[in-house]
């Protein structure tokens, strides 16, 4: 039986690599395949089964097993732009028939079920969610897990909270993410900033901060950040971590992009912290952009509050991510379907970035100062004082390439400087942008 087993799976398998069972459609079926191999019904479905949990294959239910893709759809859009403008990835940049097959199970078992007021989140998936969190060295329990909407939602309900320390000014760094800062100003919450560079902040000057002003949290993109594309060395790490439980700080961690490890020996914040001043956020909107859908990891002396507080949210904007949403989340994570998808996306990244760096030192010996490019979408490019950037990202876009200011991701003096987002470019396009933007600055600052 196992010799026939295998080689009804080898066959498969090759026939799928030779094109002649073409993704989406359908195997022959399990009586044509016992008939053909001479063999029962029980062998065909075992290899059959094997290649469907090694995401070879997908069945429906009452209509038999169907071949999956084996790669990324490729972006079909027929834009004449290259656009290096936004950090929202191509929808098409996932496994369609992955999801498919996700979304047709997740209908089946969550078809008699209902959100509620349960805000939370799904109680089946938050018990998922330690085990795969361990994985980024981030340890926790069910009972701090909230499964919301994204991270802009979650920083929009701790802004105004009260927290423990009875401080009330929110800290974030220069530059960051531009919605949070849009927010900020906005509603008029007491803020301050403090200047993020190349290699990270002034941890003279965080120390000097946290001591002599009310800092109620500290908001930080360690790890790829928006828009600057750079990510905390293991000192600085540590040092946030120490300085945050000394001073009684909060630190609200931005790990929007971990799932996409380029550097293995990297531990965010909150695996050096005391557990009772982190508050860790993750997205899947990065990863899986046809979900909505966020991971908050609260300490104990928070729980009380935030929940107050979020049920508010949830009456007024709803908090919980979509059932939909969380389900399919439930069968990436029970699948490993969501391990073959991130290893497929940090290949892809990993090239797209060494084409960026590559294009990035030319700009370097050019005397202009870049950041980024090691890992996730963004990288930044310091422009020359006599090039203004509004003059530079029009310019740009008569030659085919959007690019975006970084104005208003500065809480204060800011720079004069452009994002670079490879979120939506394939190598070929990077490198074709790139040599744009290179070719022109070239002949400016002549």
């Amino acid at each position: 039986m196992s010799l026939i087993y295998k080689k009804i799976m080898d066959d498969i398998e090759k026939s799928i690599i030779n094109n002649t069972y073409k993704s989406n459609k359908k195997l022959p079926s399990i009586r044509f395949l016992a008939a053909k191999y001479n063999c029962s019904k029980s062998t065909v479905v075992k290899a059959l089964e094997t290649l469907k949990n090694n995401h070879i294959i997908y069945s429906i239910p009452q209509s038999g097993y169907y071949v999956l893709e084996n790669t990324l759809v490729k972006n079909t859009t027929n834009s004449p732009f290259i656009d290096f403008s936004t950090g929202n990835p191509n929808i098409g940049d996932m496994n369609i028939p992955d999801l498919k097959h996700s979304l047709d199970i997740a209908v089946d078992i969550y078809s008699n079920n209902s959100l509620n007021d349960n805000t939370y989140g799904v109680d089946s998936l938050r018990n998922l969610i330690p085990s795969y969190l361990s994985k980024f060295h981030v340890f926790t329990k069910p009972n701090n897990i909230f499964l919301n909407l994204g991270i802009q939602q979650l920083l929009s309900i701790l802004s105004p909270m009260p927290f423990p320390n009875n401080k009330d000014i929110v800290l974030v760094e220069n530059p960051t993410y531009k919605y949070f800062l849009q927010y900020l100003k906005f509603f008029d919450i007491n803020s301050m900033s403090i200047d993020r560079a190349s290699k990270g902040i002034d941890l003279n000057m965080l120390e000097h901060i946290f001591k002599n002003e009310k800092i109620k949290f500290f908001y930080t993109v360690p790890r790829f950040h928006n828009p600057l594309g750079t990510t905390y060395e293991k000192d600085y790490i540590k040092s946030i971590a120490y300085l945050a439980s000394k001073y009684d700080v909060y630190i609200v961690e931005d790990d929007y992009f971990g799932d996409i490890v380029t550097d293995p020996k990297y531990d965010p914040i909150f695996s050096f912290g005391d557990y009772s001043h982190h508050i860790y956020l993750k997205s899947f909107s990065k990863l899986l952009p046809w979900i909505r859908i966020g991971i908050t990891v609260m300490p104990d002396s928070l729980l009380s509050t935030f929940n107050q507080y979020r049920k508010f949210s949830y009456y007024s904007s709803y908090f919980s991510a979509s059932l939909v949403s969380q389900a399919t989340l439930e069968i990436y994570l029970k699948s490993n379907l969501l391990k073959k998808h991130i290893n497929i996306l940090t290949k892809e990244y990993i090239k797209r970035n060494k084409v960026l760096n590559n294009k990035l030192s030319k700009l370097n010996s050019l005397s202009i100062e870049t950041l980024g490019g090691e890992g996730g979408f963004y990288s930044y490019i310091e422009l020359p004082t006599k090039i203004k950037n509004t003059d530079f990202i029009k310019s740009l876009k008569s030659k085919g390439v959007i690019l975006s200011s970084t104005d208003s991701c500065y809480f204060e003096n800011k720079k004069n400087g452009v994002r670079i987002s490879i979120a939506k470019s394939n190598s070929e396009d990077i490198e074709k942008g790139m040599d744009i933007i290179i070719d022109h600055l070239s002949s400016t600052v002549k």
